[in-house]
């Protein structure tokens, strides 16, 4: 399993959406995986891995992510304000 989380996604998006792009990305990854293996066993071309740029565009593409990343980001101070 790919760990596709890394502090520039929670810089540019914030902690808890630079989790869900993680998730979403390692999701789309783990179907490709499955799909790879059926091809693979029938001899078939592969596909390529999944990228997190991929996920980020698709949620920008259905209005889920600003076209442009918040430029300050969510800070961890921000986790403060939960309780």
């Amino acid at each position: 399993m790919r760990n596709f989380y890394n502090s520039d996604l929670a810089r540019s998006f914030g902690y808890g959406m630079a989790v869900y792009i993680a998730a979403q990305t390692s999701a789309l990854q783990h179907g490709i995986d499955a799909t790879n293996m059926r091809r693979r066993a029938a001899g078939r071309r592969l596909l390529e891995d999944a990228t997190v740029e991929e996920v980020i565009s698709a949620l920008r593409s259905n209005g889920m992510l600003p076209a442009r990343p918040n430029a300050r980001g969510a800070g961890l101070s921000d986790a403060d304000a939960i309780g």
